[in-house]
């Protein structure tokens, strides 16, 4: 078991807007146990699988997510067993501001991780902003490869000046000039015009999977 599971309850207490207490009571056990199952203090202990199991049921979300980060939120046990059977290999998900760290070689904490085929191994998960009506109903996780040099049109992840955290861009290079457009919208005019060295491009979008929030 990954100590992610207490990331993933505190998301799940946030996403549904219930207490500590209200959990507690849900699977039968006392509030201060959920506050030590949740902090990273001396007070610490930790939740058996029974309980974890109990926690998952009550958010209607998969055990296996919740315990290990294995699959997504509903991703059905099946499922998974099905991907490794036919050779696919799991990918951590992170969130954007957790790149920098992962790409310095430090171990940043994920948000889960996916099946997804062998040809993507190379690929790290990240969460991709949506917008609109959909951003109420699913999540959308793009796979970035790390290795793979960008061609016009490519979706990407890079820094741009003056932000200390990667974000999504679609990018064309006209001559010299680098245009930059903001996720994978290019109905609209450039948001930036930059050189090579203006842009600092940490991996290229090669697939995306989009999951269904609670």
């Amino acid at each position: 078991m990954t100590d992610g599971y207490q990331e993933r309850i505190s998301t799940l207490l946030k996403e549904k807007n219930i207490t500590n207490n209200e959990l507690a009571e849900a699977i039968g056990k006392g509030k201060a146990t959920i506050g030590r199952y949740l902090t990273k203090g001396p007070t610490r202990t930790y939740p058996s699988i029974e309980d974890l199991s109990l926690i998952a049921e009550y958010f209607k979300v998969q055990a296996h997510w919740l315990c290990f980060g294995v699959g997504d939120k509903h991703t059905d046990a099946e499922d998974i067993t099905h991907a490794a059977n036919q050779s696919a290999v799991t990918v951590a998900v992170y969130n954007r501001t957790e790149v920098n760290a992962l790409l310095s070689g430090d171990t940043p904490p994920s948000v889960g991780s996916i099946p997804v085929p062998p040809e993507y191994k190379e690929c790290f998960g990240v969460m991709y902003p949506v917008t609109g009506s959909v951003s109420y109903k699913w999540d959308c996780i793009a796979l970035v490869n790390p290795n793979k040099a960008w061609v016009n049109d490519d979706i990407v992840l890079a820094r741009l000046p003056g932000n200390p955290y990667p974000d999504f861009f679609t990018l064309v290079k006209v001559g010299t000039i680098i245009h930059v457009w903001y996720g994978d919208d290019t109905t609209k005019n450039a948001i930036h015009q930059v050189s090579d060295n203006d842009i600092d491009v940490l991996g290229v979008v090669r697939w995306g999977t989009w999951e269904k929030r609670i």
